[in-house]
């Protein structure tokens, strides 16, 4: 392969900047996790918990009854579906049976206000809060007994609109979701940190998106969000947006993820890449920088294997591995990381032709139907013939 010098240069420059961004991602993430988890008695306001359903998650009963064992004086639980006959319905008419306890209130509806229907769910959902105090999650998260303890005290503080928490897997059960897991875990979640830390949260984490109702009428409301694909970056950054701190919390939530063929976690990857591109194009841009494994790699094909290109390759997997471990394993907790951590070539492999396939078009599938996004992550349904 015949290469010219000033190519070269450039290759090994970004291989470069891979070595500072891991460096960066240990750093980040070490201060992020050196932060205090503060459980305060006071100012534990009531809350309403908004959990909008679409399907049975793998291990729902479990996921849903955590909100149920929250060490907590006085909140609500809003399920939200779409569908009469959804198949998550049992399960939350047998945990209403199981803890009479709880204010547990279920929502059927299906009035639509935009393409993105999760947002129309919250938005037929909301007439039924009762609270000020605002908890919104993704269906498939787990969640500790201090969990709300944790979480709403600091919507109290002075300049925070909305808090928010990473996450990490539960359960990896085939093949493309433990390729999922490395990733949430080794990839996204470092690129969490490092924005965090440079920049401050300009956008929300699915996994929780805590606020008041007060904040979210004063950005429009879901209504605001309800065509948009990454509904949660939307809600944060319009909050942002208004000068008010997303602040991220040391909370660490689970996922469980349902087992998916390889080609459904695939196009999964690539609507959130695609989504991500929308909304932050010049930052998804730089992720190329990133991907030090592939740089790296790279690099030593089109140096012929020089010894400079090897000795290049063995820092960039060592600081690879060295950033994977301490955030993925060390702080994120993450056991299915530990067991697997032999696979993050791979994932790493898998995350940059990702990154490719995101450039190659606007289209994504969602939930089996065909959207087109424009160029500020908006959906518009595709039409057949397109």
């Amino acid at each position: 392969m015949m290469t010219t010098p000033v190519f070269q240069v450039i290759l090994i420059c970004t291989v470069s900047a891979a070595f500072v961004y891991y460096v960066l991602c240990i750093y980040c993430a070490a201060d992020f996790f050196s932060q205090a988890r503060i459980s305060s008695p006071q100012m534990l306001s009531p809350v309403s918990l908004m959990i909008p359903l679409c399907g049975a998650e793998p291990e729902a009963y479990e996921n849903y009854a955590s909100y149920c064992r929250q060490d907590y004086p006085q909140y609500q639980i809003v399920f939200g579906v779409r569908d009469p006959l959804d198949p998550s319905l049992p399960i939350v008419r047998q945990l209403i049976t199981d803890f009479p306890q709880v204010d547990i209130c279920l929502i059927i509806s299906s009035r639509t206000i935009g393409t993105n229907l999760k947002v129309s769910n919250l938005e037929n959902m909301l007439a039924a809060v009762k609270h000020e105090y605002i908890v919104i999650v993704d269906s498939d998260i787990r969640v500790g007994t201090d969990y709300l303890r944790t979480i709403v005290p600091p919507l109290s503080d002075e300049g925070v609109g909305l808090v928010t928490c990473p996450y990490r897997s539960s359960q990896a059960v085939n093949w493309p979701t433990l390729l999922e897991s490395l990733w949430i875990t080794t990839d996204f979640m470092p690129s969490v940190f490092v924005a965090n830390r440079l920049e401050g949260m300009r956008y929300a984490l699915g996994a929780t998106m805590a606020l008041t109702r007060q904040r979210l009428s004063d950005i429009g409301g879901f209504p605001a969000m309800a065509d948009h694909l990454a509904d949660d970056y939307i809600l944060g950054h319009l909050i942002w947006k208004r000068g008010e701190e997303v602040r991220l919390l040391n909370y660490v939530v689970e996922t469980s993820q349902p087992a998916v063929s390889f080609l459904s976690m695939l196009k999964h990857r690539v609507r959130f890449s695609r989504g991500t591109r929308a909304c932050r194009p010049w930052g998804h841009l730089g992720l190329v920088l990133t991907y030090g494994t592939v740089l790296c790699l790279l690099n030593s094909i089109v140096a012929h294997a020089s010894p400079i290109s090897l000795v290049l390759l063995g820092i960039g997997l060592g600081l690879r591995f060295a950033s994977a471990w301490l955030i993925g394993v060390h702080w994120l907790d993450d056991r299915i990381l530990r067991r697997h951590f032999w696979l993050l070539p791979i994932s790493d492999l898998l995350t940059f032709f990702v990154w490719i396939l995101s450039y190659a078009g606007k289209k994504v599938e969602w939930r089996g139907e065909l959207f087109e996004l424009d160029s500020d992550g908006r959906l518009a349904h595709r039409r057949e013939n397109d």
